[in-house]
């Protein structure tokens, strides 16, 4: 079966556009036409699934929507018919449309979903999943709903308050290149054609300001090489994992980084255990969200551990990274169907500390670049001023 693009005029004379799958053009025309449609074009899609992909934002409407679909008995094939025409995104219809016809089908949501990787990940459909064979579908849709909403926020917490450190930076940066690279080298060449010798501080610069774009340019370059050098696989295990867990040590910032994304694990592992998929195979799926590979790498050995028979407390009282009241609350909640509710209580206490440390981390940050920059600035002051207080007091002798 085939994905259709078409072009029609509705019942009300209204051009509107959008995807219908069919087995052919032929067959196409005619579901539209049986839709009360007059189509004037209708063309195969030529997207790859696999490429599809829409926001975290569109992805969590849809999830709402089905929640409240479901919840108020809709089934679940008219469910996704009736987003597929509400959406505003024609990709996401295609795609609603595409699932709809699997579900018609016979096969299972979770398994149609999986045919779009780019938009439903590994988390989303095993717990769609688990909701269909726990036929609790409505609720898990809720849940989802919940967690890609605090997901959404937290990411829409940490961008707003890079923005002022990041402006702040970038804009000192520019004025400081603005100075070195076109006002200083005017202004000293003024001194140098009448004859002026130029003291030590103008000198230094002078030299600095003729290398720093290269510097400027060579270490962006150089983090561009080393982050690809990272996801490369030049480099063995071994040695990733060092860096990633020399990451982990860094002062404050490795804490944020450890909290951080042990509070999203934990909060997939309470998605996940909460709609009842078991433990080892939510362990096996939440591990992924770890970003650091060090500490995707310990879970991994928990995993292996709990399939051994260790209990999931035990298995992470093993590995000495995490923070200790995940151990502490993970040992009281490890009995069944208190382990979601651990991994909620877990994942809120991260959460605070998290912000706790990213808004010290944060007032730290803002008046080390300010200080920073004023130093820089003052130099290059310095630099020029000198030769000009320099040449009034040759003129003043004369």
């Amino acid at each position: 079966m085939a994905t259709f693009k078409y072009l029609a005029f509705n019942s009300h004379e209204k051009k509107i556009s959008g995807y219908i799958n069919a087995t052919d053009q032929v067959e196409a025309i005619s579901m539209l036409q049986n839709k009360g449609l007059n189509p004037l074009s209708v063309t195969e899609s030529e997207q790859r699934k696999s490429k599809i992909k829409i926001s975290t934002r569109d992805l969590s409407i849809f999830t709402k929507q089905m929640a409240a679909l479901l919840s108020a008995g809709t089934p679940l094939e008219k469910s996704l018919e009736l987003l597929s025409t509400q959406t505003t995104n024609n990709k996401f219809s295609q795609v609603l449309l595409s699932i709809m016809e699997d579900v018609t089908e016979g096969n299972s949501l979770s398994s149609s979903l999986k045919k779009f990787p780019k938009i439903f990940d590994e988390i989303y459909t095993s717990t769609i999943y688990a909701g269909e064979t726990s036929a609790a579908l409505a609720e898990v849709f809720s849940d989802l709903a919940e967690h890609l909403d605090k997901e959404t926020q937290i990411k829409s917490q940490v961008t707003g308050a890079l923005v002022y450190p990041s402006i702040l930076f970038f804009v000192s940066l520019a004025v400081i290149y603005a100075l070195l690279t076109f006002v200083l080298p005017q202004v000293v060449e003024q001194f140098v054609s009448s004859n002026v010798s130029l003291p030590l501080l103008t000198q230094i610069l002078l030299s600095f300001s003729a290398v720093f774009p290269y510097i400027v340019f060579s270490s962006l370059g150089l983090l561009a090489g080393c982050y690809l050098l990272l996801q490369s696989n030049f480099l063995s295990t071994e040695v990733k994992l060092s860096i990633s867990k020399l990451f982990l040590k860094a002062p404050l910032f490795g804490q944020i980084i450890l909290f951080d994304q042990t509070a999203r694990f934990c909060s997939s592992m309470r998605l996940m255990t909460k709609a009842g998929l078991n433990t080892i195979d939510s362990l096996h799926i939440a591990k992924d969200t770890f970003k650091n590979k060090y500490l995707k790498n310990e879970v991994s050995i928990v995993v292996n551990k709990v399939n051994a028979g260790t209990s999931i407390s035990q298995a992470f009282s093993l590995s000495k990274i995490f923070p200790t009241v995940f151990h502490q609350l993970l040992s009281s909640g490890d009995i069944g169907s208190q382990i979601s509710v651990m991994f909620e209580k877990i994942k809120n206490f991260l959460d605070q500390e998290v912000e706790t440390k990213r808004n010290v981390l944060l007032t730290l940050l803002q008046p080390i670049v300010i200080l920073t920059m004023g130093i820089f600035v003052m130099l290059i002051v310095l630099a020029i001023m000198l030769p000009l207080l320099q040449m009034n007091n040759l003129i003043f002798n004369i």
